[in-house]
């Protein structure tokens, strides 16, 4: 009798820890995703700003040309255990009064910490800011503000130079279970789904927070870093190692593309992880076409 007692207590116990467990995983993943949601509103709206004031100056309102159009930016991302408690107002403080016609611009999606630029691919999930910094691993557990975040940030290689200095640019990601972050470049190495990715949904768009430039994906695979060591580069300053790049993705790669990639191109290689065994990477890369 005492170890039926005994052993419904270890279960019970057991179920209560695997419950607390998951409700505290779900918890963060849910406040991960309000922190990235917030930033692909703000940046969006940027692009559309942009966008808006290009074709003003390109088509200028002669009734008007010194109208600009009134669009709201939403308030920074913010953690959301942050709380903020307003400052009191008084009379002799009228600048923190609601109705102040001037209040401080919002800062812009490139002012919040390490952003050096956004990462789009139409057709999937992936649509987040690229940070970088002086190593590859604070990202690996702290998000795009710097705060630490179960999902990490998209961020590139610390070896990598500005868009336009390099061969090679190494963005990496983790996949995640919710299918979140880099979790769709799996559909580019997986039976049922690589050929019509490969076909449909093969642009990425990398925009530096100056230029929005284009690449085309032309190759991707899985390599098992267990049973072999596989290296990516950044700088190719010879042109027979580049070509020797260029040769062994293509070799790799699951799908044959005719898109020819040469000495004179860029190229983009994004990195995830991959669950089906340990220590595998999935790699994609695509040259500049714009």
């Amino acid at each position: 009798m005492k170890k039926t007692i005994i052993l419904k207590l270890v279960f019970l116990t057991m179920f209560i820890v695997f419950a607390a467990l998951a409700i505290n995983q779900f918890y963060q993943y849910k406040k991960s995703d309000i922190i990235y949601e917030q930033a692909r509103e703000r940046y969006h709206l940027e692009r559309a700003m942009l966008i808006a004031n290009e074709n003003l100056v390109n088509q200028p309102d002669n009734h008007n040309p010194d109208f600009t159009p009134d669009l709201e930016i939403p308030d920074d991302p913010v953690d959301p255990d942050d709380t903020q408690i307003p400052e009191e107002t008084t009379a002799e403080n009228p600048d923190t009064n609601n109705n102040n016609t001037n209040p401080t611009p919002k800062p812009s999606i490139a002012e919040a910490g390490d952003v050096i630029g956004w990462i789009t691919v139409p057709g999937t999930a992936i649509d987040y800011p690229v940070v970088q910094t002086t190593d590859n691993d604070f990202y690996l557990t702290h998000n795009y503000l710097g705060n630490k975040d179960v999902k990490g940030a998209i961020y590139m290689d610390f070896r990598n130079e500005a868009i336009g200095k390099n061969r090679n640019y190494n963005i990496y990601g983790h996949k995640m279970i919710d299918g979140t972050m880099f979790s769709d470049l799996t559909l580019y190495v997986q039976d049922g789904s690589y050929k019509r990715y490969f076909e449909n949904y093969n642009i990425i768009k990398y925009d530096n927070l100056e230029i929005e430039t284009e690449w085309k994906i032309f190759s991707a695979y899985v390599v098992n870093l267990d049973k072999e060591d596989y290296y990516l580069y950044t700088r190719y300053s010879a042109d027979e190692n580049f070509q020797a790049f260029i040769d062994e993705i293509n070799r790799r790669s699951l799908v044959k593309t005719d898109i020819d990639v040469g000495l004179d191109d860029q190229i983009i290689t994004l990195v995830t992880c991959n669950f089906w065994y340990d220590n595998a990477r999935v790699i994609i890369h695509a040259v500049r076409i714009k």
